[in-house]
């Protein structure tokens, strides 16, 4: 006879009816197709991406800038800092699991997010990057 601890107090198998009888969790032996992961994985990542997002914002006020939007902008500054801000802050944005690209750029795990490090760009009187 199995005796089973309770907040309550102690309780037996004669207590309780079901107890030791196999039962089993209302999954067990059904077939599923998979439709009900496929339902909820697109609200799933979404919220996954939107939790990330919002953990990068708050690394500081320029990934902040960076994640609230461009205001239909291509290229728009976030600001002046050292190349060792710089590269803190693109480390941050691709986040753990970065894999390096074609040259010294970084892309983030999932493709979504990239990072290209400082570069010397001689020849334009609007991208001054101080290199």
């Amino acid at each position: 006879m199995t005796n089973v601890e309770h907040p309550t107090g102690r309780f037996d198998a004669r207590s309780l009816p079901n107890a030791n009888k196999g039962a089993k969790p209302e999954t067990i032996g059904k077939t599923t197709s998979g439709a009900e992961n496929a339902a909820t994985y697109p609200k799933l990542k979404e919220d996954l991406v939107q939790r990330n997002l919002s953990h990068i914002a708050l690394q500081g006020p320029r990934l902040a800038a960076v994640v609230k939007g461009d205001n239909g902008k291509l290229n728009y500054g976030i600001g002046t800092g050292t190349r060792a801000e710089a590269d803190r802050l693109g480390k941050v944005w691709v986040g753990d699991g970065a894999k390096k690209t074609t040259g010294n750029g970084w892309v983030s795990a999932d493709g979504t997010r990239g990072y290209r490090p400082l570069s010397e760009k001689p020849n334009s009187a609007h991208a001054t990057t101080g290199v």
